[in-house]
């Protein structure tokens, strides 16, 4: 589980990303990021209920980048927050695609070291 000082809680913090935020769009994943004035990276996950009507599969996808995320949180740069928003063909997917995905796109955009 991620600690809270990483996750992006308030509804104006996911506004001013999505409002101010860069966009990456990926097969599995579209990402948003925008800097903030922190000293560490916060983070969002939002799965639409339109991607599943099953919530044990939603919070399951969840739970999956929420891990990848913890676990690749000292690569990431810093004072960026950054939402990510699953799509559905990653429904289809393992972990290792995700994780796979996850970092390809987030080392495109440079958001990773």
């Amino acid at each position: 589980m991620l600690a809270q000082k990483y996750r992006l809680v308030k509804q104006s913090d996911f506004d001013l990303v999505f409002k101010n935020g860069k966009k990456a769009p990926s097969r599995l994943f579209f990402v948003r990021f925008a800097s903030n004035s922190r000293e560490n990276c916060r983070f969002g996950v939002v799965i639409s209920n339109k991607i599943s009507k099953k919530a044990v599969v939603r919070n399951r996808l969840k739970r999956q980048i929420r891990e990848i995320i913890r676990l690749n949180l000292s690569k990431f740069i810093q004072n960026m927050d950054i939402i990510v928003n699953i799509l559905k063909p990653a429904l289809e997917c393992d972990y290792s695609e995700l994780d796979h995905e996850f970092t390809e796109i987030f080392q495109k955009y440079r958001l990773i070291s």
